[in-house]
């Protein structure tokens, strides 16, 4: 079951070698965070509040912000949003 309330959802991305991702995935698991698992990396989506700061306490050194306007294989804006 997901976390589907209607706040503010922040979109972040750990690679799946980082040394802190088993931490993150206990992390998402224990709040029921939305997440996608990929080859490279796991995306992940986190609400707007208390689990939010907690998550930026903890992982924000560890863990990327998803830019919607920026292409991510090459690192410049995408036009096409």
């Amino acid at each position: 079951m997901y976390n589907t309330s209607p706040t503010l959802l922040h979109h972040y991305w750990i690679l799946n070698t980082d040394p802190r991702s088993s931490e993150v995935f206990e992390f998402v698991c224990q709040h029921t965070l939305r997440f996608e698992v990929n080859l490279n990396r796991t995306r992940f989506w986190v609400p707007s509040g208390s689990i939010f700061t907690e998550f930026a306490l903890r992982f924000m050194d560890s863990c990327h912000h998803v830019d919607p306007y920026l292409d991510l294989s090459t690192g410049l804006p995408d036009y096409e949003c």
